[in-house]
C-alpha cells in the first residue's frame, strides 16, 4: 500500500527508484508514520514503527481509524485538528492508546497532501513518554532544589559573567527588597551603590580569571553577610557562571562583640579590665607615634581598701571600688581609656594630652572626690592616691616603662599623705 500511495503522490522519471528510497525511509524511521484519509480518518498505511508502537498487526491497523488510536477524552478535538492539519499543517501533543489499553503521550506532526484526487493526512507520530518522564523528574528535581534553597537561611543566586542573575532563592531576593521573579534577570551590579558594585565586579572578575572562589564579609542593610563566590565550569574547564552564597552572621558578630566586651571589661565597675587596657593602650601608643600627640598615663590606688574590707566587709569594699570608678568616669573624658587593672588599682590613659591637661585633671579629680564624700553616708571616707607619667612621641618608651613611671608617681603621692 505504501508503494501505491507514493506512486500516486509522486511524478518522476525515476519513479521506482524514488519509491524504494521513500518506502525505505518510512519503514526504517523510529517515528510512527501514518497515512490517514481525511474524509473519515481511516488509516490507509502504517510503517513498522506504528506496528511496534500500537502493538497491532499491519492488517489490524489498516482496519482502524485515527479515532481508534486516540484517548476517548481527546477525540472530540480531533476533527478540528484534522481540518487545521489539512490546510496548514499542525503540531500538537495528545494521548494515544495501545492495543492492550495502555495510554501514552505522543507528539503529532500532521500535514495534508493530495494523492490522486483524494485528500490524505500524513502524520508523523513520536512517543514522548520518556521525554515526559524526564521532564517530570527534572521539574520535580528543580522543585525540590528550589524548596531546599528557599528553606535555608543562606542566600543564593547564580549569575553569568556579566552579572545577570539566572537563578535565586527567596532569601537573597528579600534582602534586596524584591521578589524572586523581579530579581532574576536583573544585573546584580545595578542593585548596588557604584562603589560597592565596582568592588564586587572586581571580585567576580578574579573568580572568572583564576577559577578560584573568593570569600568576604559584606555589611548591607545593617546585616553582616559572609559571602562566597564559587566558579561554575563548563566541560572545557572554563568559568561560565558564578554561584554566590551568603550566610547572615549578624547574630554571631553581635555575640562575638559581647564576648569580647566581657573579656575586656571589669564586671564590678564596668570599666576596662587589665587585658582591655593593655590592648587599647598599645594601639594608642602606636597612633601617638604617627600623630605626634602626647599622652598622659594616670595610676590611681584606693587608700585603705584592705581596712574597709576587714572592718566593714567585702560588700562595702565593692561599694568603695564602684564609687572610685564613678569619680574617674566623671573626671576624665569619654575618649580616655579608663580601667581597673587590679584589686584596688586603676589606670587611665588620657589621649591628646595638652600642656594644661594635667592641672585640669587633678582639679576635677579632687573636686569629684570631695563631692562624693560629702554625699556619702558610708562609715569611711573615700581616699585615692594618683600619679601620672607623660608619653612624648618625640622620645617614645614602651608601655611597661610608662606604667612603671606612673606607678612610682602614684606611690610617691601615697607616701606624701603619710608624712
Amino acid at each position: 500500500m505504501t508503494t501505491k500511495i507514493i506512486r500516486k503522490y509522486l511524478e518522476h522519471d525515476n519513479i521506482d527508484e524514488l519509491i524504494n528510497r521513500y518506502e525505505s525511509l518510512i519503514h526504517s524511521s523510529r517515528d510512527v508514520t501514518l497515512f490517514i484519509r481525511y474524509s473519515d480518518g481511516k488509516i490507509l498505511e502504517a510503517n513498522t514503527a506504528a506496528i511496534n508502537t500500537y502493538q497491532y498487526s499491519h492488517e489490524e491497523l489498516l482496519n482502524k481509524t485515527i479515532f481508534d488510536l486516540r484517548a476517548p477524552e481527546t477525540r472530540d478535538r480531533l476533527l478540528p485538528q484534522m481540518a487545521a492539519a489539512a490546510t496548514s499543517g499542525l503540531l500538537l501533543e495528545t494521548v494515544h492508546i495501545r492495543k492492550n489499553g495502555e495510554r501514552f503521550p505522543v507528539e503529532v506532526n500532521s500535514q495534508g497532501v493530495i494523492i490522486g484526487k483524494e485528500q490524505v493526512l500524513l502524520s508523523i507520530i513520536r512517543d514522548i513518554s520518556e521525554r515526559m518522564i524526564a521532564q517530570h523528574l527534572l521539574e520535580e528535581s528543580e522543585s525540590n532544589l528550589r524548596a531546599l534553597l528557599n528553606a535555608g537561611t543562606e542566600s543564593f543566586f547564580l549569575m553569568n559573567k556579566d552579572g545577570i542573575i539566572l537563578a535565586a532563592n527567596e532569601t537573597v531576593a528579600k534582602r534586596f527588597g524584591l521578589t524572586v521573579k523581579s530579581f532574576i534577570g536583573s544585573c546584580i551590579y545595578d542593585l548596588m551603590v557604584p562603589e560597592i558594585a565596582k568592588q564586587r565586579k572586581t571580585q567576580a572578575d578574579n573568580v572568572i580569571r583564576t577559577g578560584k572562589s573568593v570569600r568576604f564579609e559584606d555589611v548591607r542593610f545593617n546585616r553582616n553577610i559572609d559571602q562566597v563566590l564559587y566558579p561554575v565550569f563548563n566541560n572545557k574547564g572554563q568559568v561560565v557562571r558564578i554561584a554566590v552564597f551568603g550566610a547572615d552572621i549578624t547574630e554571631r558578630r553581635k555575640m562575638e562583640q559581647k564576648l569580647q566586651a566581657i573579656a575586656l571589661t571589669d564586671e564590678l565597675t564596668g570599666l576596662y579590665n587589665r587585658r582591655g587596657f593593655l590592648n587599647l593602650a598599645e594601639r594608642q601608643l602606636k597612633l601617638s607615634k604617627r600623630t605626634k600627640d602626647k599622652l598622659l598615663l594616670f595610676f590611681v590606688d584606693i587608700d585603705g581598701l584592705k581596712l574597709i574590707n576587714d572592718n566593714l566587709g567585702h560588700e562595702k569594699g565593692d561599694r568603695a571600688l564602684i564609687s572610685a570608678a564613678r569619680v574617674l568616669v566623671q573626671t576624665f573624658r569619654e575618649s580616655d581609656i579608663i580601667s581597673r587593672i587590679g584589686g584596688d588599682e586603676f589606670a587611665i590613659l588620657a589621649v591628646s594630652a595638652k600642656t594644661a591637661l594635667l592641672d585640669i585633671v587633678m582639679s576635677r579629680f579632687h573636686k569629684f572626690m570631695d563631692y562624693i564624700n560629702s554625699r556619702s553616708s558610708q562609715k569611711y571616707k573615700l581616699s585615692m592616691s594618683i600619679g601620672s607619667a607623660l608619653f612624648d612621641p618625640a622620645h617614645p618608651c614602651s608601655l611597661d616603662e610608662l606604667m612603671s613611671r606612673a606607678d612610682m608617681a602614684m606611690y610617691e603621692d601615697k607616701r606624701n599623705k603619710k608624712i
